[in-house]
């Protein structure tokens, strides 16, 4: 957390100043200096004092290049060959391997819960559908 001092009655967040051990006494010598410059004195001296709270370095979402997508797809192919019950198809391998790819170094592999996923599922599932209903046609072909 640091503190900072208000330079004057109407200075705005960003002029703010830090306040440090150091920096204290002069200051307040300056603070009360503009509070004596004032035409009017509304009052006794008072010193408006601020404190914040610094934000939390998150580390932000990492581009997908090549090289992550394909280090995505080694991690969910290492997941899929322990778990032999989950079944993905090649849309919904490649929109997870990207959406994987964008998260942190220290994301675990992860079976994604979107909607998006579960489209590339149900289009992957249609496809295998597509395919089985083509070979069943090829087989049941008339030849003249």
């Amino acid at each position: 957390m640091k503190l900072y001092l208000k330079p004057s009655q109407h200075a705005k967040q960003a002029q703010f100043m830090a306040l440090t051990s150091e920096t204290w006494p002069g200051m307040l010598v300056q603070a009360r200096a503009n509070y004596h410059k004032q035409k009017t004195l509304d009052g006794p001296f008072v010193v408006h004092m601020f404190m914040y709270a610094a934000k939390e370095v998150r580390q932000g979402i990492r581009r997908a290049t090549s090289t992550r997508i394909a280090e995505a797809a080694e991690a969910i192919n290492s997941y899929l060959a322990e778990r032999q019950d989950v079944r993905v198809g090649n849309i919904a391998r490649t929109h997870w391997g990207i959406s994987h790819a964008h998260q942190p170094d220290d994301a675990s592999v992860t079976l994604p819960e979107s909607a998006t996923f579960r489209k590339m599922q149900h289009l992957d599932a249609m496809s295998a559908s597509r395919h089985e209903g083509d070979r069943e046609e090829g087989v049941y072909c008339t030849l003249t």
